[in-house]
């Protein structure tokens, strides 16, 4: 018996891998950030068996060897998504390289879950197409996918295209694209990694019409938000900036650190045995803290005492590698967690959900009664308890917890 492509009856905590027999093995996709760059925050998890690799089955409830991997429909059913979207919705994406396979992998990754077609608006093959500056969705009956360089042109096949962010783009457009399927999906793709490139892509996302959310998971250094003008930019036109927290525990990373960006933190998450939320604990690697830099979110409740400044996280969704989530790339289908996992499902929501005016991110504040609060797990030691600790409300890993339906964004 199955549920929207969950097999009933199974049991799947990630505890049931016998650590004696299996290797784990988590990979960071893109590496170390360089001097005046940013990492993107994906983790790729193979689980193998001496020299036998356990294969990831995207619809299946529990993965060989014990571990994990959610779907798009079972995502959406822990977290109680019912809505769809529309295709005047449009996500906004931002990662650093080209990803050459990035309309196909969210082809396959839609057509897996019965998500529908989606129309490819930048098909670099259209005579006069590359190069042309975009500012809004085509006209068309399917959600559409439009992938841009940071300038906002379309772009061709002869780009820079670096692995690791390739995997972390393919990452971030099908965990947008799960959480609201009907929404179009625009990818902004900054020429390198630097901060000063990507501000230039989250202006040129903020600029296309119909833009609710602009997604980023990538981080570096803690900086001030004042060099990088374009989130705050985004933000003050009504667009949810957000923004991964983390992938190293207790810490802080920009842009999460931004006080106009929403930081996303990161969980672990466990269904029961028809698929329904069960649990939700912090996850240990979530990055959280107090910003050297840059002053409070003023969405930020009273009660987050002990900085002055940007604490991070706001909110948050599954991260945990080991209750990760599935991923195809280039035709092979992966398990990927880390805070990328978080940020992208977040910005789903918020172009899915009812607030059409305001502060998104004081929408949430003031329905947080529709998130999941999570109690349970620390991401490390810090100076004041609950900055890395899970507690009732706000905490610093979680923010004020993970989503409960689409309601509250």
């Amino acid at each position: 018996m199955a549920l929207g492509g969950i097999a009933l009856g199974a049991n799947l905590p990630a505890q049931a891998i016998n650590k004696s027999t299996v290797q784990i093995k988590d990979e960071r996709t893109c590496g170390v950030a360089k001097k005046g760059q940013v990492a993107c925050l994906s983790i790729k998890r193979t689980l193998s068996m001496g020299s036998v690799k356990a294969m990831v089955r995207p619809l299946a409830f529990v993965q060989p060897m014990g571990g994990v991997a959610y779907g798009a429909n079972q995502l959406r059913y822990a977290y109680s998504i019912t809505q769809k979207g529309a295709r005047y919705k449009v996500i906004a994406i931002v990662s650093a390289y080209h990803s050459e396979s990035a309309f196909q992998d969210i082809t396959d990754y839609r057509a897996m879950y019965n998500l529908g077609p989606m129309d490819h608006c930048t098909d670099p093959k259209e005579p006069g197409m590359v190069g042309t500056i975009l500012t809004a969705v085509p006209s068309g009956k399917a959600p559409c996918f439009m992938q841009v360089d940071q300038k906002g042109a379309a772009v061709g096949y002869a780009q820079t295209d670096d692995e690791g962010w390739a995997q972390e783009t393919a990452l971030d457009i099908e965990m947008a694209t799960a959480m609201c399927p009907n929404c179009s999906i625009l990818l902004v793709e900054a020429k390198n990694a630097s901060l000063d490139n990507l501000n230039i892509a989250v202006g040129s996302a903020a600029r296309f019409k119909n833009v609710r959310s602009i997604s980023n998971s990538y981080g570096g250094s803690d900086t001030p938000e004042f060099k990088y003008p374009a989130y705050a930019a985004a933000t003050a036109k009504g667009i949810a900036v957000v923004a991964s927290s983390g992938d190293s525990g207790y810490g802080v990373l920009a842009p999460a650190s931004f006080s106009s960006v929403i930081a996303i933190g990161g969980t672990s998450l466990q269904v029961d045995q028809l698929g329904r939320w069960a649990s939700e604990s912090a996850w240990t690697k979530a990055g959280s803290g107090c910003s050297d830099y840059n002053k409070a979110a003023a969405w930020q409740p009273i009660f987050m005492t002990g900085c002055a400044n940007k604490l991070t996280a706001d909110f948050s969704a599954v991260a945990d590698p080991s209750t990760g989530v599935a991923v195809v790339f280039e035709g092979g289908w992966f398990t990927f967690g880390g805070t990328s996992v978080s940020a992208p499902l977040i910005a789903g929501l918020y172009a899915i959900g009812p607030n059409t005016g305001g502060s998104p991110a004081a929408f949430t504040v003031a329905h947080q009664d529709q998130l999941h609060d999570i109690t349970q797990g620390s991401n490390g030691r810090c100076q004041v308890l609950y900055w890395c600790n899970a507690r009732e409300g706000w905490d610093g890993p979680t923010g004020l917890g993970s989503p409960n339906g689409a309601s509250g964004f």
